[in-house]
């Protein structure tokens, strides 16, 4: 895989302090660069029309809709991120009460996710910020596992959609980010942040395309609201996409 030529910053937001500070930060979509690399990040908006049913929901529901692919970033390799192979995505029962401690094997997303530059660099500034809040030295990165998720929560007259049916948690990595792709025809679904002792910190709501939510996994729990069709939209089914990342350190 070729490396990527970063052209500065990706987003306006110093993500580091506030995680620093208390946990998690807050990133406004208006503040990220999505215009870089021509037609990538409309690419990546479209790739979720392409989503495939999550076979592994244990309320038997029909509302989640998700693709999944890893990456292993060396900080030796520079602006590198090598895609694994299609393989099983694991959470512990403790982690995921509701659909961990076996492994779960998602459709695997294709190559305009794999190799698709704005996905890359959204990865490599994720993998830049956790380095420093991780330790590393100016200037020098650490390696990664970057588990990526496509997710749709498909909500219906008949059926709301569930982002988080495990309730408040945490995912089981070191460092998290969770990006709004966007959202059609629904109300709710407000991020939920709290404490480790799930004392509730914040309520935000990803509204706007790349608002994003990153977070030190090991000191913040998080979850979601419901997602309900929106009775103004004149619509009888309605979308939350969201894109999901985790990183856990592996030097």
């Amino acid at each position: 895989m070729p490396a990527v030529a970063l052209p500065g910053p990706l987003t306006s937001t110093d993500v580091a302090e506030g995680i620093r500070t208390r946990g998690y930060a807050l990133a406004p979509g208006t503040g990220f660069d999505t215009g870089w690399g021509a037609d990538a990040f409309p690419r990546l908006v479209r790739a979720y029309e392409d989503l495939e049913p999550d076979a592994y929901l244990a309320d038997g529901g029909a509302y989640r809709f998700r693709r999944h692919v890893r990456f292993l970033h060396r900080a030796a390799d520079g602006a590198v991120l090598r895609p694994e192979p299609p393989g099983p995505y694991f959470q512990s029962a403790e982690v995921n009460p509701f659909a961990g401690g076996s492994p779960r094997w998602f459709a695997p997303a294709g190559p305009e996710v794999r190799d698709n530059p704005f996905l890359h660099r959204l990865l490599l500034h994720g993998a830049s910020v956790f380095s420093g809040l991780a330790g590393a030295e100016p200037g020098r990165g650490l390696d990664w596992e970057i588990d990526v998720h496509l997710v749709r929560i498909r909500a219906r007259a008949e059926e709301h959609g569930l982002p988080s049916p495990e309730g408040v948690h945490r995912d089981g990595f070191d460092y998290i980010a969770l990006h709004l792709i966007g959202r059609t025809g629904v109300t709710g679904g407000r991020s939920i942040v709290c404490d480790p002792e799930g004392r509730e910190l914040e309520r935000p709501l990803l509204a706007a395309p790349m608002d994003s939510l990153y977070a030190d996994d090991r000191r913040i729990l998080h979850g979601t609201e419901p997602v309900l069709v929106d009775p103004a939209a004149g619509r009888t089914a309605g979308y939350r996409d969201m894109l999901l990342t985790s990183y856990r350190r592996t030097s």
